[in-house]
């Protein structure tokens, strides 16, 4: 049955090890995939699991790319008999459709002592929208089965004789997912906290066994890579947005893929987190059969029959356990459709701490499962086995009639397309043999160059890049690379060995410093790309568009917004965003604008409204002005409540072509990590609103 439907999800032809191709085309699978290709290309490192080839310069490890850590490190053991373009994610997908059914069947078959009733029930679990959801999407999390092991040890074994289980399975889901390690890290504490007879004795030996998993645990993720980033790159945000809304168990659509897993039931409008990590959707099959069985609860009939699930210590103390995990996945925003319920505030820190664990609609899925195993169980005990057997597949019939839906769109998911080679010219692959580092001017954790060239970058086996898709990453050595490679810009100390993939928002600063020099500017596929010593290789239509590219004009007399958003605008390097609000930062020791008046207006005066970026461990910004490579004056800013003005006067005499180029000089900037704002390690000066020319 696994099988089938490993070949029923991937094709045949994907099952083989060294077919790669069909895991390009979306971010998380290519991300996986290439996160391994480094790693595994990689020398062998310690910790074990760094992996810097991969986001070169930002610091990483092969569990922030979600590559499956355990069978990462298994497979690189043998990499010198592997071919370079090996996968093993065919075989994670089967380990996960076995499982599945394995630890389901061996549930049920505890309570109901059926081979037929265990088999027929544990294709609910095999079907199960939040399960199959997860294939592709995000392979990691796919491993619903340690959700099921986890209950599997809660519901059949006593907890203090299952210690080396629990021990391994908080261990090893370090090894798959951090969102497991807590999940199951959670449910054991509560599961003894709740077994925990108060005595001297025994309290002991509670804290004797958690300090124990707490060195084991530690001493895992440090090895795997888990601390190639500071603790506090950990920290962010998203809890109280990928959270647990109470409608999610009715509602089959998530807005991500846009796909329906019901033909019946219609689409209930949630936020894109709610429907994106807190999807739930338990299947009209399974919510008759939850009716069914909750009706059979109070009915007098039963009561003998289902008494013994019902005084049974381990469900009760996983009922308790569900409340818990439902508050938590539900977070301190608790809404029912559109309408919030309660909303509780939040400090900032805490806000950031519980951001570490921040996809709290997970935390369900295993509480999903539970009532999906209950019901059935509450059936068979309910009804002879010839009609409890009839019943529940009654509810696997309309099961698999309202969830076709979905799993028909996950037959063949993976069939290769053209999506993995989205670049069309040959130049890219013809530079890629010969250039053995890929780099984005602009490194961040989520690339928009990523999806275009994966495929080509394990194809071409690529030594090192730092245009990545990274779950985490080190966010001061992020910034630091991008300070060094905007200062390797401007000095014109190119790496003679990288091709350099060009943010749009660089193009205009790139032509202005290299236009003159040996520099090869390509646009191909719509996309810029720039290589030292390579000017010869351009073609009509690279030399037709590079010249085409100018200083954008600055209209006169008008007053220009600036957002980071809009790419084609006025800035050079040196800038970052506002978090989607208005108003551009200037980001390290040197920000550069770029821009040209319409005709010579003469004597110039730039008016630049801006707010410095004032701590405590800062009272002043300071920074000097330099005009068309020209001193201009120096400026002090210190008020941080009020917008201020800037006015710079340029003398006609400094202007060539009407073209202008400002350059602010920072001193002694700081980030608002450093003064314990945020996370965030970008060195700010000054957010700038507005920018105006006028004629003096």
């Amino acid at each position: 049955i696994s099988l089938l439907c490993l070949i029923g999800v991937l094709g045949i032809e994907n099952i083989s090890f060294k077919n790669t191709k069909w895991l390009y085309g979306t971010n998380d699978a290519s991300l996986h995939q290439l996160g391994w290709h480094f790693f595994k290309n990689d020398v062998w490192r310690f910790p074990f699991g760094a992996n810097p080839t991969y986001g070169d310069g930002i610091g990483n490890s092969i569990v922030y790319t979600d590559s499956i850590p355990f069978l990462a490190l298994f497979f690189k053991l043998f990499k010198s008999f592997i071919p370079g373009n090996f996968q093993y994610f065919s075989f994670w997908y089967l380990i996960c459709f076995y499982l599945q059914l394995f630890f389901s069947f061996k549930i049920l078959k505890k309570f109901t002592n059926s081979v037929t009733h265990s088999l027929i029930g544990s294709l609910f679990f095999l079907i199960a929208p939040i399960f199959l959801f997860k294939v592709n999407w995000h392979a990691a999390v796919a491993g619903h089965w340690i959700l099921l092991f986890t209950l599997y040890l809660v519901l059949m074994k006593k907890v203090d004789k299952t210690k080396l289980q629990w021990t391994f399975i908080i261990i090893f889901s370090s090894l798959v997912n951090y969102s497991f390690t807590a999940l199951t890290l959670v449910v054991y504490s509560l599961l003894r906290i709740l077994n925990l007879q108060f005595n001297k004795q025994n309290i002991f030996k509670f804290f004797k066994d958690f300090i124990l998993i707490f060195i084991l645990l530690i001493s895992v993720l440090y090895v795997v890579g888990y601390f190639e980033i500071r603790p506090v790159d950990t920290l962010g945000v998203g809890f109280g947005y990928y959270k647990l809304n109470l409608l999610n168990i009715f509602d089959p659509v998530n807005s991500a893929d846009n796909i329906s897993w019901s033909w019946f039931l219609p689409d209930i409008k949630l936020s894109r987190g709610e429907e994106l990590e807190g999807f739930n959707y338990i299947g009209l099959g399974c919510l008759m059969m939850l009716i069914f069985a909750s009706i059979l609860l109070f009915i007098n009939k039963y009561k003998s029959k289902i008494s013994e699930v019902k005084n049974n210590r381990e469900i009760k103390f996983f009922i308790i356990i569900s409340v818990f995990l439902t508050l938590w996945a539900l977070s301190n925003e608790i809404a029912i459709g559109s309408y919030t319920l309660l909303k509780i505030p939040l400090n900032k820190y805490i806000l950031g701490i519980l951001s570490i664990a921040k996809n709290t609609g997970r935390y369900f899925w295993i509480v999903n499962y539970f009532l999906l195993m209950m019901s059935l169980v509450i059936i068979f005990k309910c009804f002879s086995n010839k009609n409890s057997l009839l019943i529940i597949t009654l509810f696997l019939i309309v099961q698999i009639a309202d969830t076709s839906a979905g799993i028909t769109q996950r037959l063949n998911l993976f069939t290769p397309s053209d999506k993995g080679s989205i670049l069309k010219d040959h130049i890219w692959n013809d530079l890629f043999k010969k250039y053995s580092t890929i780099k984005t001017t602009y490194p961040i954790s989520w690339s928009k160059f990523f999806i275009n060239f994966s495929y080509a970058i394990e194809n071409n086996n690529v030594k090192k890049t730092n245009m990545v898709i990274l779950g985490r990453m080190n966010r001061k050595a992020a910034a630091e690379s991008r300070y060094a490679l905007y200062n390797d810009f401007r000095t014109k100390n190119l790496a003679p060995d990288t091709v350099y993939l060009i943010d749009q928002a660089h193009i205009i600063h790139l032509k202005h410093l290299f236009q003159n020099k040996n520099v090869g500017f390509f646009y191909r596929d719509n996309l810029w790309a720039m290589v030292m010593n390579e000017k010869a290789l351009m073609n009509d239509n690279d030399k037709l568009k590079f010249n085409e590219i100018s200083f954008k004009l600055l209209d006169f007399n008008k007053k220009i917004d600036l957002n980071f958003a809009k790419k084609n605008s006025y800035y050079g390097f040196g800038w970052s965003h506002n978090f989607q609000k208005p108003g551009i930062w200037t980001e390290g020791p040197m920000s550069t604008l770029l821009f040209k008046t319409k005709k010579n207006y003469g004597d110039l005066k730039l008016e630049i409204l801006c707010k410095p970026y004032i701590t405590k461990k800062n009272n002043i910004v300071k920074f000097d002005i330099f005009v068309n490579e020209t001193f201009n004056k120096n400026i002090k800013l210190s008020n941080k409540n009020n917008d201020q003005k800037i006015e710079i006067l340029i003398d006609k005499k400094l202007l060539i072509n009407n073209e202008i180029k400002v350059d602010f000089n920072f001193k002694n900037l700081i980030s608002p990590y450093e003064v314990l704002e945020s996370p965030d390690s970008r060195k700010l000066g000054i957010l700038v609103k507005s920018i105006k020319i006028n004629s003096i």
